[in-house]
């Protein structure tokens, strides 16, 4: 009898770390799978690809949205790297990718001038941005993000910021006395490239970068 109930209490715990075995298994299978799936959600955001990644999204967007742009091209300013497009759509206006490596840190939108007639092109401009940003994003979700932005403003104020629900950062900047405007996607601390690409002349310097780099 006493050996009957030996080999029953030894099959019970033999039982019991099978199960607990199991369900280490098991549990190490479920993080790995969730971790795959973190990682393949967030391949929708602009800052976990290349440069040559969200080159790519940015022409296959603008073309979808029918915004005509020129072809990227570097462009070094205040000691920090940039890729920039002129938006043929838009006089006077770049997109332009701030970079660290191979990855982007923020993407921009720069208009030299902002004034009532030109408010409903930049909207179409900024939504394209957005949804550069996050892939995954619709168009109407993309104005709602910027039109939420828009209403934060509060009277005298010339910037606004919002974390979105997909952990990037929106924000836009004007500078009162030219009315240049800037708006930005970032995920790391690109506040100051935000505000030194303000001080980029369009026609000036960019003009002048391209004629230099077209002579190397």
């Amino acid at each position: 009898m006493k050996k009957i109930f030996e080999v029953i209490i030894l099959s019970s715990v033999f039982l019991v770390a099978c199960g607990k075995n199991t369900e280490n298994v098991n549990a190490k299978k479920n993080k790995e799978r969730k971790n795959i799936e973190n990682i393949a959600k967030r391949e929708n955001i602009f800052s976990n690809n290349s440069i040559e990644a969200v080159l790519k999204i940015f022409s296959e967007k603008s073309e979808k949205n029918r915004i005509s742009i020129n072809k990227f091209e570097k462009l070094i300013f205040e000691n920090r790297n940039y890729y920039y497009s002129k938006i043929n759509s838009k006089e006077d206006s770049i997109y332009a990718l701030d970079y660290s490596g191979i990855n982007a840190t923020g993407i921009f939108l720069k208009v030299n001038k902002v004034d009532r007639a030109n408010l409903g092109v930049i909207e179409n401009l900024v939504a394209n941005l957005i949804q550069v940003s996050d892939s995954k994003l619709k168009d109407s979700e993309a104005r709602a993000i910027y039109a939420e932005i828009l209403s934060k403003l509060k009277d005298n104020e010339l910037s606004s910021t919002l974390t979105y629900s997909n952990g990037i950062t929106y924000g836009l900047q004007i500078n009162s006395t030219t009315g240049e405007f800037v708006f930005f996607a970032k995920e790391n601390d690109t506040q100051n490239a935000s505000m030194e690409l303000q001080d980029i002349d369009i026609n000036g310097k960019i003009k002048i970068f391209a004629e230099e780099n077209n002579k190397k």
